[in-house]
C-alpha cells in the first residue's frame, strides 16, 4: 500500500535527504539566511510589524525567542509571527519561480525562534531550512500557477507546509509526527492576494511561520490529522488548486540547486524588477526626466496576476504599481527602500512622471517565469529609445553575488544594529554550518529597538 502524500513527504523530510547536502546548497542556505535577516531589519521598522508586535507582547507569554530589531523577546509564536511580518513587510525577500513565492520568510522566522529555545546547532537549522524549501518548492512544481491563478498568496499557503516541514525536522519529530503536523497545517493556512500592497500582506508571512511552529508542537503533544489531509476528498490539494497531482518527488533534483533563490535587489514587487532594470539603462544614457514625453512598459502577461494597476494610495500600494518603481527609477537613478515613502509619492515631480507611464502586455516576451520586460521611452524631441531585459538583476543568470548580499545586509541593518553587531552577525552567518548553538545569532538581531515614536504612543 502506498503511504498517503503526507506521509511520502514526512519520511524525506526525516530522512538523510536533508543531512547530505552539498557545499553549494549550503552555501546558498547562508546566503539565503543573511539576505532575510536583512529583510527582516529593515521591515521592523514598518508599521505592521509594529502594530503586530504590539499585540504580541500584551499576551506573550515566557519571553525565549528574540524578536528582531525591537529589543525584546516573546514566546516562539510571537517571534515568529513578528518576524515573519518584518521579513515580508519591505517585499525586499527573495523569490523562488516555480514556488512563486518568497520561501525564506516562512522558513528563517519559523526556524530561529524554535533553534533559539531549543538550543539547537546551525547545521541543524540548514538542514531543516534545506527540507522546508525542498517540500514548499516541489509542492510548488506541483500545484502552480493554478494555485496562485485562484488568488491564493503561495507564501501563506504552500510556505506554511514548507515551515512546517522545517520545523517538524528540527524538532526531531518522526515521519509519523511528521505527517500529522503537515496535516494539522493543512487547516491552518489561507492568505488572499487581494491584500496586496496592504499591511495585511506581510502579516501573511507572520502567520505562515507562526502556524508551523504551532503545528508542529501540536503534533510532538499528540495532536493527530487526517491521513489524506492532502490528497483526500477535501484535502488541500482539491479545495486549494482543484488539483489532484501525482507524488512530490523530493531531491529528486534538489530544488535548492534547481531552482535556486532569487535574491531582490529593488524592494518591490517581483514583476516590476525587469522593467525597472530596463528603465535604469535607458536613463543610464543620459536621459534626463524633463526629456520624457511617454514610457511604455511591455510586460509578460503575469505580470498583471501580482501587480496593482490603479494609483498608489500609500507606500505599500507603491510597491506593487508598475508605473510608480519605473517613474521613481527614472526620476531617482535608483530603486531602494528610501523611494518607497509618503514624501516620494507626493512629490509633484514623481506624479508628474507617473502619469506618462502606461504598461501594456506583449505577446512577444518569454515565458520564463521572471516576469520580463521591454521598456520604450518616447521623448520631448520625438526619439524612441528601447531596452528588453528578460532576466532582472538577481534572476537566473544574473544572480547577486556573496559581496552584494552583503552590502544590501549592511545597508538593511544599519538603522537597527551597531556597526560591530552588523559585522558579528556577518561573521556568525557565513560560519553558521558549524555554530554548536544559534542563540547568540538571534541575540544580536534583537538590537536596540527604539519604535517610532508614533507608534510607539499608540495604545493597543
Amino acid at each position: 500500500m502506498e503511504p498517503t502524500a503526507s506521509r511520502a513527504i514526512a519520511e524525506w523530510v526525516v530522512g538523510s535527504g536533508p543531512a547530505s547536502l552539498p557545499l553549494q546548497a549550503v552555501e546558498l542556505v547562508k546566503r539565503a539566511m543573511l539576505d532575510t535577516l536583512a529583510v527582516s531589519l529593515l521591515g521592523a521598522r514598518m508599521e505592521a510589524p509594529r502594530v503586530t508586535a504590539a499585540v504580541e507582547f500584551a499576551r506573550s507569554g515566557a519571553a525565549q525567542s528574540s524578536v528582531f530589531a525591537m529589543g525584546r523577546r516573546a514566546d516562539v509564536f510571537g517571534a515568529a509571527l513578528i518576524n515573519g511580518t518584518s521579513s515580508h513587510a519591505q517585499l525586499y525577500d527573495d523569490n523562488n519561480a516555480p514556488m512563486i513565492a518568497h520561501p525564506s520568510g516562512p522558513l528563517v522566522s519559523a526556524l530561529l525562534p524554535l533553534a533559539q529555545a531549543r538550543h539547537r546547532s546551525g547545521r541543524a537549522v540548514i538542514e531543516a531550512y534545506a527540507a522546508g524549501f525542498e517540500v514548499g518548492v516541489t509542492l510548488g512544481r506541483l500545484l502552480n500557477p493554478g494555485l496562485y491563478e485562484r488568488g491564493w498568496h503561495v507564501t501563506r499557503t504552500l510556505g506554511a507546509l514548507g515551515a512546517t516541514a522545517a520545523c517538524a525536522r528540527l524538532a526531531e519529530l518522526d515521519a509519523s509526527r511528521t505527517a500529522h503536523a503537515l496535516g494539522i497545517a493543512t487547516s491552518m493556512t489561507g492568505g488572499l492576494r487581494q491584500n496586496f500592497g496592504t499591511m495585511t500582506m506581510p502579516l501573511h508571512v507572520g502567520l505562515a511561520a507562526r502556524d508551523a511552529l504551532h503545528a508542529v508542537l501540536l503534533a510532538e503533544h499528540g495532536l493527530q490529522s487526517d491521513p489524506a489531509a492532502l490528497e483526500g476528498k477535501y484535502g488541500f490539494y482539491r479545495v486549494f488548486a482543484e488539483q489532484q497531482p501525482g507524488p512530490a518527488k523530493l531531491g529528486q533534483p534538489l530544488e535548492l540547486l534547481e531552482s535556486g533563490i532569487i535574491f531582490k535587489p529593488y524592494p518591490s514587487g517581483a514583476p516590476t524588477h525587469a522593467a525597472v532594470d530596463a528603465a535604469l539603462a535607458l536613463r543610464a544614457r543620459g536621459l534626463a526626466p524633463a526629456d520624457i514625453a511617454r514610457v511604455t512598459c511591455y510586460v509578460h502577461p503575469w505580470n498583471a496576476m501580482t501587480l496593482r494597476a490603479e494609483d498608489p494610495r500609500d507606500p505599500l500600494q507603491a510597491k506593487v504599481s508598475m508605473r510608480f518603481c519605473v517613474a521613481a527609477a527614472l526620476l531617482h537613478g535608483r530603486l531602494t527602500w528610501r523611494e518607497f515613502s509618503a514624501e516620494a509619492l507626493a512629490d509633484p515631480a514623481l506624479q508628474a512622471l507617473m502619469r506618462r507611464v502606461h504598461v501594456q502586455v506583449s505577446p512577444s516576451l518569454p515565458d520564463s517565469k521572471e516576469f520580463p520586460a521591454e521598456v520604450q521611452i518616447v521623448t520631448v524631441a520625438g526619439n524612441t529609445l528601447t531596452h528588453r531585459s528578460e532576466v532582472p538583476p538577481g534572476g537566473s543568470t544574473r544572480p547577486l553575488n556573496d559581496a552584494q548580499v552583503i552590502d544590501k545586509f549592511r545597508d538593511c541593518a544599519a538603522g537597527a544594529l551597531s556597526p560591530a553587531a552588523i559585522d558579528r552577525v556577518i561573521e556568525l552567518v557565513q560560519a553558521l554550518d558549524s555554530l554548536d548553538d544559534v542563540a547568540t545569532l538571534c541575540e544580536l538581531l534583537e538590537g536596540s529597538g527604539e519604535a517610532p515614536s508614533h507608534l510607539s504612543q499608540r495604545e493597543f
